[in-house]
C-alpha cells in the first residue's frame, strides 16, 4: 500500500512539473514575440537566449514523458 501511494506521488509530482515546464514554455514563446519590438542588436541576443531556453524546457519535457511513459 504504501508503495503505491509512493508512485502516485511521485506521478502527481512529474504531472505538476510537466505543467510548469509548459507554462514556462508558453511565457517564453510571448517573451520571444515582444522581444520583436526590440533595437535590432538587443532582439537578436534575447531572442538567442529565449532560444536555448526553449530548447532545454523541451528538453525537460520530452524527458518527463519519456519517464511518465
Amino acid at each position: 500500500m504504501g508503495e503505491e501511494l509512493e508512485r502516485g506521488s511521485a506521478r502527481q509530482m512529474a504531472e505538476s512539473q510537466l505543467s510548469e515546464l509548459q507554462n514556462m514554455r508558453v511565457l517564453l514563446e510571448e517573451a520571444r514575440g515582444l522581444s520583436r519590438n526590440l533595437a535590432y542588436y538587443r532582439r537578436a541576443r534575447l531572442e538567442a537566449r529565449i532560444g536555448e531556453a526553449l530548447d532545454e524546457v523541451d528538453r525537460q519535457i520530452r524527458e518527463l514523458r519519456a519517464d511518465r511513459g
